[in-house]
């Protein structure tokens, strides 16, 4: 009875660590969304996409989630664009926790600048 607890076990964590490196980390296409630039998409990538998209929070991905990005009207897509310059200009976005805990996504004041230029590009 106890080799079969221990096959038990080892197979439950040959299966766990098997799953590791099949399940993707949320990571975003290399790809941006169509109506992102490319430079725009290397800020998203560092600095949003871990909680603004499918597997992000709950409460972020419902405001902007970059993985339906393309699904938004361009009305819609303008109006994201420009929330973003907002709140990244302000220094509300990341939040401050995750600022803390992820000091190397923080967003500089150059990439304010990329985000707000491309915002200004949407409008009509």
């Amino acid at each position: 009875m106890k080799k079969t607890g221990i096959v038990i076990s080892s197979l439950a964590g040959a299966l766990i660590l098997c799953a590791a490196f099949v399940i993707p980390a949320n990571h975003p296409s290399t790809d941006p969304p169509k109506g992102i630039t490319d430079s725009v998409w290397t800020i998203v990538q560092k600095s949003c996409y871990d909680c603004h998209a499918n597997d992000g929070n709950a409460m972020a991905k419902s405001k902007l989630n970059f993985d339906n990005w393309e699904n938004y009207s361009s009305d819609k897509q303008t109006a994201k664009a420009q929330d973003m310059c907002d709140e990244i200009s302000k220094g509300k976005m990341p939040p401050s926790k995750y600022r803390k805990n992820n000091p190397e996504a923080v967003p500089t004041e150059a990439d304010a600048t990329v985000i707000c230029n491309w915002a200004k590009t949407l409008e009509k």
